[in-house]
């Protein structure tokens, strides 16, 4: 047997070679949109203790925003920091980007 006739018998089918490589381009998307759908409120309160009302919790993945808890039994609203700024849970406020230090986000007494 050549070199030719072992590369031909060792080659994958190029059809099965592209609807493998479509297969996995799909799926690959698909997990990135369950994966946003299901992290996107990750860290918003659903507010339903006394002691969350007119608490701000940190959004676990844009320092931009934070959790507003307004009313019992109503998840937090989502509040985004004034252009240029960072959501710091320590001082419970808005702040230069400058002056952010990152801290794991923890999660509020109840999850929406």
């Amino acid at each position: 047997m050549d070199k030719f006739s072992l590369m031909q018998e060792h080659t994958p089918n190029k059809k099965l070679s592209q609807l493998t490589m479509k297969a996995v381009f799909v799926l690959c998307a698909v997990l990135a949109v369950v994966v946003v759908a299901v992290n996107a409120d990750a860290g918003r309160s659903a507010c339903k203790d006394e002691s969350e009302i007119g608490q701000t919790y940190p959004h676990h993945f844009d320092p931009a925003k934070y959790w507003l808890c307004e009313t019992l039994d109503k998840p937090a609203t989502e509040v985004d920091c004034p252009h240029g700024l960072a959501y710091m849970h320590l001082l419970k406020e808005c702040i230069p980007w400058a002056s952010y230090i990152w801290k794991k986000p923890e999660m509020p007494p109840t999850v929406a």
